[in-house]
């Protein structure tokens, strides 16, 4: 039987890695890039630069919304975000009446006579695509196929002339035109069935769609390592538990990112409080493993053990 081993804070996981779970739109310091990704990103970069919108096509897990903020970091324009779902419309792009103002003047120059005027107008407030063109945002529309190709059809001018047509009454403008710095990036999850609309050929014959791979289980292990602050053999023995756990299974490869974060942010968070041994952390990725729906057994944790039969059984 192996001894488990004692893990102490480290200046990575106690100092220098943000607490908080939340990362909202500034990933930049948490984005693992490996060679493969840096390509991905170049590449990427320099298309949304050129005018070009691209798709990141990918399942679920993978890292497609950070990626996109990544690239629209690059950019370096302020970033908009929006993500797709069944009830959006055309006004959740241009905007929408949210009101009525109306302006009484009542005129009594002449003691006798009273003039009354009244002057009515609808109040419009823009959406965020019209925002994003007006000012020259990057706009990171995240799994775009999740809304309806009627909805999304607002996007065809756009992509093309960079116009936007506005048909409802109240606004105050016609159609809008681009800002020359105004970009889009999409993301979207080709493998998902539940709450997917296909994508229309005249949108999809208008974006460039790079599709991604799943990480193997050392960019997994660099990824961990890099969103939880935990050391990289830690970060690397949460990956290769992962994989194996996911193995065989059709959960296949897309879901052992969400994974292995979520055991990494828990293994960080009880370092950070204080020392933890291989025992406590195999305990912890097979709580989170079972409670995914994984089967774990003592195979599944051999990575936190020099010996391949762990003291904790499964």
């Amino acid at each position: 039987m192996s001894r488990p081993t004692a893990i102490s804070p480290s200046r990575s996981v106690a100092a220098a890695h943000p607490t908080s779970p939340w990362q909202g739109l500034a990933r930049k310091a948490t984005f693992h890039e490996t060679a493969a990704t840096k390509g991905i990103l170049a590449k990427a970069t320099d298309f949304v630069r050129a005018g070009v919108t691209i798709n990141l096509s990918g399942a679920a897990g993978l890292g497609k919304t950070t990626l996109a903020l990544r690239i629209a970091e690059e950019i370096g324009r302020p970033i908009s975000f929006m993500t797709g779902h069944q009830w959006l419309t055309t006004r959740d792009f241009v905007g929408r009446e949210v009101g009525q103002t109306e302006r009484t003047t009542i005129d009594r120059y002449v003691q006798s006579v009273r003039r009354t005027e009244t002057e009515s107008r609808s109040d419009w407030k823009a959406a965020i695509l019209a925002l994003s063109m007006q000012r020259g945002y990057t706009l990171v529309y995240d799994e775009f196929t999740r809304a309806s190709a009627e909805a999304n059809s607002a996007l065809l001018s756009v992509l093309e002339e960079g116009i936007l047509v506005a048909t409802d009454r109240a606004s105050d403008r016609s159609y809008i035109s681009a800002h020359e710095d105004f970009r889009i990036i999409l993301t979207s999850n080709p493998h998902e069935y539940a709450g997917v609309h296909g994508a229309p050929d005249a949108l999809m014959d208008r974006v460039m769609t790079i599709t991604l791979d799943a990480p193997d289980a050392a960019q997994l292990g660099g990824i961990v390592s890099a969103r939880t602050g935990l050391d990289k053999t830690t970060a690397r023995q949460i990956a290769d538990t992962v994989a194996a756990a996911h193995k065989g299974t059709s959960e296949g490869d897309a879901s052992m990112m969400r994974s292995a974060v979520m055991i990494g942010q828990v293994v960080a968070h009880k370092i950070r409080n204080g020392r933890t041994t291989s025992n406590q952390i195999s305990d912890i990725a097979k709580e989170i493993l079972a409670g995914r729906g994984l089967q774990v057994t003592k195979s599944t944790l051999k990575a936190f053990y020099p010996d391949p039969k762990p003291e904790t059984a499964a």
